[in-house]
């Protein structure tokens, strides 16, 4: 008990050695990919495995086996288990930084629903498949700031399809990859409040934690943005949010004595006072 109450404690939280370093290379910076050509968001699984983690203080060996084995998901097969582990653990393990880890079990404490842990895996979601990131911040953005608010299958196809210019490997999908691949995305951020309806969807701005905010702004110092470019990133778009509402949540997070921030016109100072990594 002892070890996992040092592990998931959220006060005082410590630089983990590397851990800014690591955020450096979430981002997947390749061309589009099928990988979420079937599975979605996964935030049932993606829950069931965090909360294993905090409650059991287990490593990413030790979930990995009990998934595969079927105790995380008793009702699918092997094959399906395997698949469920992968996806996972791509959005999640991959980036060998235990703080996002540790994050994402953490916030199960507040449930499967709560805006800390659906807005924290919808980030790393985004981050981590750049199809899923372009919707978001230009096809589903342009549409909520041109107050459109409308958005389907066919809109992810045509965008797509537009892309398929600049990304060779969507040229050699096939027809039916494409067909599974956009409802599939759709699907994912329905599920993680940037959407909602089952057939017709609708744009929505979805509820954002402030340690998901933290997180952004580690990843965006850590990348090596700094000031007012961190504001201008357009990944404040994934959340629906102008320079202004990013604003406006750096102002909070500095009021947690997370960050220190100043705006004074174009002039912007952005510190991190907390750090990203595991409590100790």
């Amino acid at each position: 008990m002892e070890r996992s109450a040092r592990i998931f404690s959220t006060e005082s939280p410590r630089l983990a050695p590397g851990s800014l370093a690591l955020l450096a290379r979430v981002r997947d910076t390749g061309g589009y990919s099928s990988r979420n050509t079937s599975k979605g968001a996964l935030l049932k699984e993606g829950f069931t495995i965090f909360r294993a983690m905090r409650e059991g203080n287990l490593s990413p060996d030790e979930l990995r086996e009990l998934a595969l084995r079927g105790q995380m998901f008793p009702g699918a097969s092997f094959e399906n288990r395997q698949r469920i582990w992968d996806n996972l653990h791509y959005r999640y393990f991959a980036p060998a930084n235990p703080w996002i880890t540790a994050s994402l079990a953490a916030a199960t404490t507040a449930g499967a629903t709560s805006p800390g842990f659906l807005s924290l895996a919808y980030l790393y979601f985004a981050l981590r498949d750049r199809f899923t990131f372009d919707v978001a911040t230009r096809l589903i953005w342009e549409r909520w700031r041109g107050r459109s608010l409308a958005i389907s299958t066919a809109d992810a196809l045509q965008f797509l399809d537009r892309e398929a210019e600049n990304n060779p490997a969507v040229k050699r999908w096939n027809p039916s990859t494409r067909a599974k691949l956009a409802p599939s995305i759709l699907a994912a951020l329905r599920d993680f409040g940037v959407l909602r309806g089952v057939y017709s969807k609708q744009i929505l701005r979805p509820v954002v934690s402030q340690e998901t905010v933290f997180h952004l702004v580690c990843v965006l110092i850590a990348e090596g943005l700094h000031g007012r470019s961190v504001i201008e990133a357009p990944d404040w778009r994934l959340f629906l949010w102008t320079e202004d509402d990013a604003a406006k949540a750096l102002t909070e997070l500095a009021q947690r004595r997370w960050i220190r921030f100043e705006r004074g016109g174009r002039t912007v100072i952005l510190e991190l006072v907390r750090m990203p990594g595991v409590g100790i």
